[in-house]
């Protein structure tokens, strides 16, 4: 098995539209053709009452793109894991749902984000 990436869901702010979503990111840049789809961005803090010192940690995300209406500027989000899982498996990843079962059991949260799955290539 290669490297184990995690998979989840952060909340965004879209600053022109001023509404929140949640977004599909990765902890780290993938190996493989999943990389072709992942963007490194910097994410705007939450509400107006954080200051950016709060949220430094939080300030970068990789997130996928080529959500639902398949804009290279449009982020996945949750409507788009069914065509996610698809793209994975039909590229060589592999979804480990015993590492999945393992932490989402375990209650522990990565960054405030909620699991979708972990994944390998």
């Amino acid at each position: 098995m290669g490297k184990v990436y995690t998979l989840s869901l952060q909340v965004y702010r879209n600053t022109y539209t001023e509404d929140y979503q949640n977004i599909i990111v990765i902890n780290m840049m993938p190996d493989g053709p999943l990389r072709n789809i992942v963007r490194r961005i910097q994410t705007p803090i939450l509400s107006p009452f954080e200051t950016p010192s709060d949220c430094m940690n939080k300030r970068c995300a990789l997130v996928l793109i080529g959500g639902h209406n398949c804009s290279k500027n449009n982020y996945m989000t949750e409507n788009d894991i069914p065509n996610l899982f698809s793209f994975l498996t039909s590229n060589g990843y592999a979804i480990d749902t015993n590492i999945t079962k393992m932490m989402t059991k375990s209650g522990i949260t990565m960054n405030d984000n909620k699991l979708i799955c972990f994944i390998s290539h």
